[in-house]
């Protein structure tokens, strides 16, 4: 109990970050993404939206939003999600969201195919549409 309210407490400032929301391309299929699945997605359980495959990237392992999202998201530090995703790969079910350097990266992948990724609100660009704006 004591360490769960450490950790919350460590937690707190990134939780006070900038919206962060979920985006593709602007030529997608699908308009919205609900939270269930937009937590599959993240988590390797969701592989096809609308019968359109889709493709999660990930910021950089050191970025704050990075942490922020799992964090809201999952409710697991990008540790956690480190060790879920080590025993998916070792037990061959899955493999963890692409990992781009920056989020013009990002950008770029997104309206060059079927990939979906989040980012601060502040910075979506004009040719990506928003799925989700996490709460």
């Amino acid at each position: 109990m004591k360490g769960s309210f450490i950790m919350l407490l460590l937690f707190l400032p990134l939780l006070a970050n900038a919206e962060l929301v979920v985006v593709t391309g602007s030529n997608t299929e699908f308009s919205t993404l609900t939270e269930t699945e937009v937590r599959q997605i993240f988590s390797g359980q969701l592989k096809t939206v609308g019968g359109k495959r889709v493709q999660p990237l990930d910021l950089p392992v050191r970025s704050k939003d990075r942490e922020s999202f799992y964090i809201k998201l999952m409710g697991r530090s990008p540790e956690q999600m480190r060790a879920y995703w080590t025993r998916l790969i070792f037990t061959g079910q899955g493999k963890p969201p692409r990992e781009v350097s920056n989020i013009q990266e990002l950008a770029t992948l997104i309206n060059s195919g079927d990939y979906i990724g989040y980012l601060q609100a502040d910075a979506v660009p004009d040719n990506v549409q928003v799925l989700y704006r996490m709460q």
